[in-house]
């Protein structure tokens, strides 16, 4: 392969496997969906392991977990009864499943628990010291901004989810920056 060729597949994959370390998934599955999104083929377990240089189980553990988020699919190549998969490369597809299924459900979660200290707060509160009806006040204002936090979080994912495709970055580019004057 061409040297320039090869510094490029390397650094989407890298890049990738540094993305999904960021989001709190496994860099491996970065790295895997780098190389299966760089492919024009379909791609075997064995040629994945190859190009990412990991072991037979953990990539084959990671590739399950790419077929669960949507990632990659498995895909049949005519005279071979290797498994073979390849990419999703529709990002939309992606981010929509994660939103819908991880982040989603983190933020009612966390609003939940939110929700459940506040209530045990205030049902505690009339047994405390003075001191400490104060401090338990303090909580509660606290746990109060983070719902408040949390609720945004929930309606913006809402949002992003209710408009059913990517927002359209040819309309974000045309858009005249104000001008500033810097007098």
């Amino acid at each position: 392969m061409d040297e320039t060729l090869q510094a490029a597949r390397d650094s989407v994959i890298r890049g990738l496997g540094q993305l999904t370390d960021f989001f709190g998934f496994s860099p491996v599955m970065g790295h895997l969906y780098g190389a299966l999104l760089m492919s024009p083929e379909a791609l075997s377990l064995d040629e994945l392991e190859a190009i990412v240089a990991k072991s037979k189980a953990s990539v084959s553990m990671n590739m399950q977990a790419l077929e669960r988020w949507g990632m990659v699919r498995q895909v049949w190549v005519k005279g071979d009864r290797r498994k073979f998969y390849e990419a999703e490369s529709d990002l939309w597809k992606i981010v929509t499943y994660v939103i819908e299924s991880r982040e989603r459900r983190e933020v009612g979660l966390a609003l939940n628990i939110l929700e459940e200290n506040a209530e045990r707060l205030q049902r505690a509160k009339s047994d405390m010291s003075p001191e400490e009806q104060q401090l338990a006040d303090h909580y509660l204002a606290q746990v109060k901004n983070l719902q408040g936090f949390f609720k945004l979080a929930q309606l913006a994912l809402e949002l992003l989810l209710s408009k059913g495709g990517p927002p359209n970055l040819n309309q974000i580019g045309s858009v005249d920056a104000p001008e500033i004057d810097n007098k």
